[in-house]
């Protein structure tokens, strides 16, 4: 047993008789801890009770049907070379696009999603009692680097060692030890295309910022790890703080279908703004969980954590809508409860009834106290007339040729005398995003420009 299946061997800590799921998208890294593992699989075998080792690759359905087949074919490959039984399953082409754009996340979000459903049915399948992912140590210092860059609180910031049956055995090894133990082994492996693309904000880390921090900050690495450290015990702490001081009350919905959580408004205004913040975060797990068990997915948050922190300042809150969530103050009760979000190809309807701060997707909606309510965000259709300029026009009768086609995706916005609003997105076409770049809003004749604001903020790549 070399230096690095030590290394493996010592974080995994294997025990006989379990069964273990590795999960290889066949390149380096998980193709070294899949080699690692087999080869600790064989030590055990000379034991009288080995553990045993299987193999599952998700082929996405992303990238061109000769690159990510060609990764399966030599995962299965890899795996007759080991002995290890091996599992493909195959995504179709186009679901993972189709489920980003519906629930508001990244390319990169919903194929986690697929993936990590993949891991769960097939590790309950064969009565796995771990999955196995080969993040590196790099994988986790990026992982910080971008969870800094957007704001994350001490709990994003916190190493990722553990979450359920997921096991990373390889996070205290680099890339480096990767490379060096596949060419000992000649080990082949297959190098995603996208690796290079640097629409991908983790792909601009590794290829642009981490290259200076290593020129001009030798040691980042080591601060770094113990930056994540120290938060992971500062995470620890509020949380616990936050269960004892801000615990939610739980309510099921009719027929136990849905959740709603509640807690004495008092009690949560009294708290810290960190707890507020804390337990906001804490009551969105608890919710994301119900609809887990469920077989229901609740979209992906897109709240920055900043806007969330500016609602919940004493006497701000009212009605904010958290992506997938609705916080609201009622009735001397802070609640939260899920709500029905737009998507898929069919039209969607949004309503919006209380003043306060909204979120749709990449769209941020400011509704003044004096607004005139309720108003309904909703699909826009041919026929939707606009009063502008003493005149009822359409939007093409507004917007020039060259304008329509940089604003691709229309909502029209109606308050009880009819389409108040077009507001026009303009969505950027790089390769695996779908956020906004830019926002019109064209009101009507009357509308005040205090009644109703729009921000856009784009899409969480991650």
């Amino acid at each position: 047993m070399n230096s690095f299946e030590s290394r493996i061997s010592a974080a995994l800590q294997p025990q006989a008789g379990k069964v273990y799921l590795a999960a290889v998208s066949g390149g380096a890294d998980s193709t070294a801890m899949l080699a690692g593992l087999a080869a600790l699989s064989s030590v055990h075998q000379r034991e009288e009770a080995p553990f045993s080792l299987r193999c599952l690759h998700v082929e996405h359905g992303i990238r061109p049907p000769e690159e990510s087949q060609g990764d399966a074919q030599a995962v299965k490959a890899l795996c007759e070379r080991l002995g290890i039984p091996c599992r493909i399953v195959s995504i179709p082409p186009g679901r993972v696009a189709a489920f980003a754009r519906k629930s508001g996340s990244g390319i990169e979000a919903a194929a986690r999603f697929f993936r990590h459903r993949a891991w769960n049915q097939e590790a309950r399948r064969i009565k796995a009692s771990r999955i196995l992912v080969g993040h590196t140590q790099d994988d986790l210092l990026e992982t910080l680097l971008m969870r800094i860059l957007k704001g994350s609180g001490p709990a994003g910031l916190a190493p990722m060692r553990r979450k359920g049956r997921i096991i990373r055995p390889l996070l205290d090894l680099t890339r480096q030890d990767v490379i060096k133990y596949l060419e000992e082994k000649g080990i082949p492996y297959r190098t995603d295309s996208t690796n290079d693309d640097l629409s991908f904000l983790r792909n601009r880390i590794r290829h642009k910022l981490i290259p200076l921090l290593e020129e001009f900050f030798p040691s980042w690495r080591a601060s770094l790890l113990a930056l994540a450290e120290t938060q992971s015990l500062t995470a620890e702490f509020l949380a616990a703080e936050a269960r004892e001081r801000l615990p939610w009350g739980k309510e099921a919905g009719e027929l136990g279908k849905e959740l709603s959580l509640s807690m004495i408004e008092e009690d949560f205004f009294k708290a810290p703004l960190i707890l507020r913040e804390e337990a906001v975060f804490a009551g969105l797990n608890m919710l994301d969980s119900f609809c887990a068990k469920r077989k229901a997915q609740m979209p992906v948050l897109t709240l920055r954590r900043a806007v969330l922190r500016r609602s919940l300042e004493q006497g701000a809150l009212s009605a904010q809508d958290l992506g997938p969530v609705r916080l609201e103050r009622r009735k001397g009760f802070i609640t939260m409860r899920p709500v029905q979000r737009p998507g898929g190809e069919k039209g969607f309807s949004f309503l919006i009834d209380k003043a306060g701060l909204h979120t749709l997707k990449d769209l941020r909606i400011h509704v003044a106290a004096h607004a005139a309510l309720p108003l309904v965000l909703r699909s826009h259709e041919k026929g939707d007339r606009l009063l502008k300029g003493g005149h009822r026009r359409r939007i093409s009768d507004i917007l020039d040729t060259s304008l329509r086609s940089r604003y691709t995706d229309i909502i029209t916005a109606c308050d009880a005398e009819g389409p108040a609003a077009f507001i026009a997105i303009g969505r950027s076409r790089a390769p695996g995003k779908d956020s906004c770049e830019a926002l019109l809003v064209i009101g009507r004749d009357g509308i005040k420009a205090g009644d109703l604001s729009f921000e856009v903020f784009g899409g969480m790549d991650v």
